[in-house]
């Protein structure tokens, strides 16, 4: 069963017995409107894939199968994805990393959320025909209030965002944050504009990692 209080509170939330493709997509749709990801699944399969085999501008070809930093999904949308719904198969051991921006704030000490205030981003992967547009790591849609952060595709446009970059990048290098633990039949409902996810080290020995990935505005 979904607990909504739990994500509410936590920005993340676990759910058992989601065991396949359309389970995953019955659960985006309880919870709200799925839509597909920029290459147009609906349900993307993400694979541990080195370098060399990865497409540009992905977070593999510039990772490979090492761990991933936290960040936003969809930072190059006007409005990010308001949830992403995980779920994994294959070789389970390697985790899911999470943090919340309210923690990351805390980390960053006296004074931050004054730069953060300042701070002007530019949006865009250089390696994709993607609308390039400014930005803040803080935006209001209705009466809600988001965050967004991806070092990879957000670049500091101003003295402020440079300070700040520097301040984020060590907090949300590969393998910080909680660890979500996978099994055959959990999936993770994270709340994209409240906390960051990532992916955790290697596992010796790893075999096939699969992870199902929706999106839900």
């Amino acid at each position: 069963m979904l607990n909504l209080a739990e994500l509410e509170a936590r920005g993340w939330t676990t759910v058992v017995g989601v065991s396949s493709p359309e389970e995953l997509l019955g659960l985006g749709r309880a919870l709200g409107c799925p839509v597909p990801s920029p290459n147009g699944e609906m349900i993307k399969e993400i694979r541990v894939t080195p370098v060399s085999q990865a497409p540009l501008g992905s977070q593999s070809s510039l990772y490979g199968t090492g761990p991933f930093p936290l960040h936003t999904d969809t930072v190059f949308w006007p409005l990010p994805v308001r949830y992403v719904i995980l779920r994994a198969r294959g070789d389970t051991r390697r985790p899911t990393t999470v943090m919340s921006f309210s923690r990351l704030i805390r980390e960053c000490g006296t004074g931050f959320s004054a730069l953060v205030e300042k701070s002007v981003w530019l949006v865009g992967k250089t390696s994709e025909k993607l609308r390039k547009f400014y930005c803040s790591l803080r935006f209001r849609h209705g009466h809600s209030v988001g965050w967004r952060y991806d070092g990879d595709c957000m670049f500091p446009a101003n003295a402020a965002a440079v300070e700040v970059d520097t301040i984020l990048r060590p907090l949300v290098g590969g393998g910080r944050g909680d660890c979500i633990n996978w099994s055959s039949d959990r999936a993770v409902v994270l709340s994209n504009w409240n906390v960051l996810h990532g992916r955790g080290p290697e596992p010796p020995g790893e075999g096939t990692r699969i992870i199902e990935r929706l999106y839900v505005i």
